[in-house]
């Protein structure tokens, strides 16, 4: 078989400008530290990346998720605590209405002022919002406050519902994201507000004599007993789903690590291995580059 010159050219040309492509590619993947510098270096390890780049951005919303919900359940918990202490120190006071020395004007006076006070701290933990300017305690009605008095009866009212936001932490796995007023101070048929708010008024009414203001404290010593039941449940299901969160956490850390030495296997650059192929590709050009400088000063006339 013969070879033109032209081919011969052709051929040298050819083999030189692959020899010279695998000297730049080993260069840039040095450079880069990435042994994959486009998609069709390794179709099949580009799909394994996508995949495990798609399932670390899912890791990097649930985590986000799971800040923002502890932050909102932390925020829940402390007005679950001024809650159960401020119900508590109702609890003393309703007890302490039938004790002889608070049989006067005065004395009835003075509890019914601290009762007064407690009802307007409970109203203020209900209508809490959060940074956002969003009520807690209102389920999914965020933008209505909860717990307000009808003007037109006096009494105390919830204005929002209790439906729960769910956030999602996990593939398979939601948290809700809030607690109602209904379920915390109206649960059960029970009603803290306009109990606590009956009681203060016996207790500034002159010609409420005292069997009847026993029965008035009795109703509210009810009241406070289901409120503080109330509070206590939601209390224990907000500390589970803090637990719940960071044992999720936990397991999100472990599958960004796992997921990370996995990219880190089909992605980086093994140096050793690149700096052979690239002496090997400089190896081939240099002597392509001499074989074909030879060639060139090949001639029948320095033959003769």
């Amino acid at each position: 078989m013969r070879l033109s010159t032209a081919q011969l050219n052709s051929v040298m040309l050819t083999s030189m400008q692959t020899s010279t492509t695998g000297v730049n590619k080993s260069f840039m993947q040095m450079s880069s530290g990435e042994r994959m510098l486009k998609p069709s270096d390794d179709p099949l390890g580009s799909v394994q990346l996508m995949m495990l780049d798609r399932e670390q951005a899912n890791i990097n919303q649930f985590q986000k998720n799971i800040s923002n919900l502890e932050a909102q359940l932390g925020q829940t918990e402390s007005h679950l605590d001024a809650s159960n202490n401020a119900v508590l120190r109702a609890q003393e006071l309703a007890t302490s209405v039938l004790n002889a020395s608070n049989s006067t004007t005065a004395g009835r006076e003075a509890i019914a002022t601290e009762l007064d006070a407690i009802l307007d701290q409970l109203a203020d933990i209900a209508n809490s919002k959060n940074p956002n300017g969003d009520y807690i305690f209102a389920g999914t009605l965020t933008d209505t406050q909860p717990v307000a008095k009808d003007p037109a009866t006096g009494k105390y009212v919830f204005m929002g519902n209790t439906d729960q936001r769910m956030v999602q932490v996990a593939e398979s796995m939601t948290i809700p994201a809030n607690q109602t007023a209904g379920e915390i101070f109206f649960a059960g048929g029970s009603d803290i507000f306009n109990t606590l708010d009956q009681l203060v008024t016996d207790l500034r009414d002159p010609s409420v004599v005292q069997d009847e203001l026993k029965a008035s404290v009795t109703n509210a010593q009810v009241s406070i007993d289901d409120t503080m039941g109330s509070i206590n449940k939601v209390w224990t299901e907000v500390g589970g789903q803090r637990n719940a969160l960071t044992m999720v956490d936990g397991s999100h850390q472990d599958n960004k690590l796992l997921n990370d030495k996995l990219i880190g296997e089909v992605k980086d650059l093994d140096y050793s291995e690149a700096i052979l192929e690239m002496n090997t590709q400089m190896a081939a050009l240099q002597a392509t580059q001499m074989t074909y400088s030879k060639i060139q000063n090949l001639s029948l006339f320095k033959l003769m």
